[in-house]
């Protein structure tokens, strides 16, 4: 019975992600599908911790704090 838990908790994270991405799919307007980087980010971190439940976790931080946050672009003035 535990590992029928275990297997059920498992493939809730998954059908969530389905469901989103179903959403997203029939949002969409014609053949290109555009994700926000948040909402990617987020399908990243919830595929990571399904793999290390899976794994049996390795104690690492969330994955999302590991990801370099992209730079905000700067303009120089040259007089």
């Amino acid at each position: 019975m535990d590992k029928q838990k275990d297997v059920r908790r498992h493939a809730s994270q998954l059908k969530v992600l389905a469901r989103l991405l179903e959403h997203e799919l029939d949002a969409s307007q014609g053949k290109d599908l555009v994700l926000d980087r948040e909402l990617s980010e987020n399908i990243l971190d919830t595929i990571e911790i399904f793999i290390e439940d899976i794994d049996g976790g390795s104690g690492r931080e969330r994955p999302s704090k590991e990801r370099a946050q992209p730079k905000e672009a700067s303009v120089t003035r040259l007089n």
